[in-house]
């Protein structure tokens, strides 16, 4: 299983977002900096938050924002808007196992309650994390980090 760079990248720039943007502009330029992400990568990121009302972009000098209160998005649904067809088959099988073979025959029926289970725990752990708490966690890491509590708690 392979699951692309989107997620950790969509999770680091919303939570400059929750943390930065009431006391300075956050766009694409400056969390493609702090991510090393071309900032192409960024905006596309970003369309998906928006589609999934996370975000709100505002052209030109306005950055970005969140739509919602950070203690209502989890890490689930950023992962489920910038990995959508990821959530639905995270584990793929191969197309063409043998039928003759007494593992290639069974390896679907073998597997899947087990990957479903795992796959329920990872929307389960990830359900339970919010942004908000993601924020909380580096103003820990980062005492001296300034705390914008309007930002973190809305």
């Amino acid at each position: 299983m392979r699951i692309s760079t989107k997620f950790p990248v969509a999770v680091h720039a919303m939570i400059m977002i929750a943390a930065l943007s009431d006391k300075e502009k956050v766009n694409s330029e400056k969390i493609s900096e702090s991510t090393g992400v071309n900032a192409v990568i960024i905006r596309n990121i970003f369309k998906s938050l928006k589609e999934s009302n996370m975000i709100l972009v505002v052209p030109g000098p306005g950055g970005t924002m969140l739509a919602r209160s950070p203690d209502t998005i989890t890490l689930w649904d950023i992962f489920s808007a910038v990995e959508p067809k990821e959530t639905e088959d995270i584990f793929k099988f191969h197309q063409n196992p043998s039928e003759h073979c007494p593992v290639g025959s069974n390896i679907y029926g073998l597997l899947k309650t087990h990957l479903d289970d795992a796959v329920g725990a990872l929307k389960n752990e990830l359900s339970n994390v919010t942004l908000s708490m993601m924020v909380e966690e580096l103003y820990s890491l980062m005492p001296d980090l300034p705390h914008y509590p309007e930002a973190a708690k809305e």
